[in-house]
């Protein structure tokens, strides 16, 4: 009996030494965890200084004895304040580094300067019985070339010698051959050409000797006042096979190009309804290479090219810039600027002179 008790005795003892063994691992488990818990909340807090530890986190800590998690608990709070303060920090630093980055991915926009010598040269400059042509100016960029030895398309050409400037020849070529074939023809011809500042002063005294002072002036550009020192315009004409001349005035071939020299940039000069504002008389037979977004919408408005520089620097800005479409879906951006400076275009730009008084910046913009 008294064997049975001390045995009963016993293993209630080991029982509860073993229930004291297991509360003491668990509370050691408990300890193990809150301090790891606290470990990551610790680090999570450096690494990421802007996220606040959880609530709940927190209250495990404060739960824990002070002897155990209160060094811990120290540490996490040292740790927060150097976080919050290397935090304020970063918050400093990239708003120093957003503006540097912000000025680096802002590069200032290039700028042109606009000369005097652009302003008298280019496609659009109006060269009259009142404004000159500056040779000097336009001497780099007029670029002459022979028709005859040039042509894309085999028309006849009055004298071997006759010159374009090469930007005005293509478009020729193509506007002659396009209305030979539309007619059926092949006497579409070009006359005169460029002419050199002393060829005019001969066909100046040649019409005056012949005609009079009053048919020159009415019918011929002094010299150094003719549109033909530009290299841009051209006088049509009728020229047979076996070299005949015909009438190109009130032919099939006049009516034709008239209709259609806009779609190649050029434009009829002298008309007869034009002759108060241009001061030279009707003449079917002259033409001036303007460009193609130009050429279209004068066509349109039936404006001389003084109506067309006056309307743009009536109507135009680099703000409020005129929009040209072409018969192909091209679409051009226009305005006039007497600015001597302007920012540089985003897409293929030209820019002229008027001759008179400021640019023309030609942008294509699709």
């Amino acid at each position: 009996m008294s064997s049975n008790s001390d045995r009963q005795r016993k293993n209630a003892a080991r029982k509860a030494a073993r229930q004291k063994k297991v509360r003491r691992q668990i509370a050691v488990l408990v300890v193990l965890v809150i301090v790891l818990i606290a470990a990551i909340a610790f680090v999570f807090q450096r690494s990421f200084p802007t996220i606040s530890p959880k609530s709940g986190e927190s209250a495990v800590v404060s739960a824990a004895s002070p002897t155990e998690t209160g060094s811990l608990a120290d540490s996490v709070d040292v740790g927060r304040a150097e976080a919050e303060s290397e935090n304020a920090d970063a918050t400093e630093a990239d708003s120093d580094s957003g503006t540097l980055i912000s000025e680096i991915s802002a590069p200032e926009k290039k700028t042109i300067e606009l000369t005097s010598q652009m302003l008298h040269s280019g496609d659009l400059i109006v060269v009259s019985a009142t404004h000159a042509y500056d040779f000097d100016a336009n001497a780099d960029s007029v670029n002459l070339v022979n028709i005859k030895d040039n042509q894309s398309y085999a028309y006849p050409v009055d004298k071997d010698e006759l010159e374009l400037a090469r930007r005005a020849l293509t478009p020729l070529d193509q506007m002659i051959k396009a209305c030979d074939e539309a007619l059926g023809t092949s006497v579409t011809a070009v006359s005169s050409a460029y002419r050199s500042e002393q060829y005019q002063q001969n066909v100046w005294d040649e019409d005056v000797a012949t005609y009079g002072e009053d048919h020159a002036r009415a019918y011929v550009a002094a010299p150094g006042y003719s549109e033909h020192h530009t290299g841009l315009a051209v006088d049509l004409g009728i020229i047979h096979s076996d070299g005949s001349y015909g009438s190109f005035s009130g032919s099939d071939n006049a009516a034709w190009i008239k209709q259609n020299c806009y779609k190649y940039g050029y434009i009829r000069r002298y008309a007869e309804d034009k002759v108060s504002i241009t001061g030279i008389s009707n003449e079917e037979w002259h033409f001036r290479y303007v460009g193609l977004p130009h050429a279209k919408f004068m066509y349109e408005k039936n404006y001389c090219l003084e109506e067309y520089i006056s309307y743009l620097r009536d109507n135009t800005s680099a703000e409020s810039p005129l929009s040209i479409t072409t018969d192909d879906g091209s679409n051009y951006s226009v305005y006039f600027t007497a600015e001597s400076e302007i920012d540089e275009p985003e897409g293929d730009y030209d820019i002229s002179g008027n001759n008179i008084d400021g640019w023309i910046i030609t942008e294509k913009v699709g």
